[in-house]
């Protein structure tokens, strides 16, 4: 099946953190589609959706940051209210639990996505596609 490489970056939680990754991200020319900053206590990671994720983990890499690769299925789904449903309900009735999840819009209005982590990613996205979802290969 499809799977995606989200890039994730370790980090001390500290000021300037997000700072310093994007600035590293955007003098590489990376495409940042989406951001999510996990706090966990002293340490945190970033989660970064990217339209070259090869191209962030090496600029993260070389300039001293702990970037590793993460993989997760990103499903879109539409952009209304109860457009998550479907998708909620096929994972349920498949018994898949998720370790990990998070969405951001594509287009207002139109079109989303839910981008998980589960045991199984070949089950989720099986599940999805099954429910009439369409699992993405790329961000580009």
């Amino acid at each position: 099946m499809i799977m995606y490489n989200e890039v994730r970056v370790f980090v001390e939680n500290k000021s300037g953190k997000l700072a310093r990754v994007a600035g590293i991200l955007g003098d590489a020319g990376v495409d940042i589609l989406n951001l999510e900053l996990v706090d966990d206590g002293q340490f945190g990671a970033f989660k970064i959706l990217a339209a070259d994720p090869e191209a962030a983990k090496n600029a993260l890499s070389a300039a001293g940051m702990s970037a590793a690769y993460n993989q997760v299925a990103i499903i879109e789904i539409p952009d209304r209210p109860g457009g998550l449903v479907t998708l909620a309900i096929a994972l349920e009735a498949a018994g898949i639990n998720l370790n990990d999840a998070y969405g951001c819009i594509l287009e207002r209005g139109k079109r989303a996505l839910f981008v998980v982590k589960g045991e199984n990613l070949d089950l989720i996205q099986s599940t999805a596609n099954k429910a009439g979802l369409k699992v993405l290969d790329s961000l580009e």
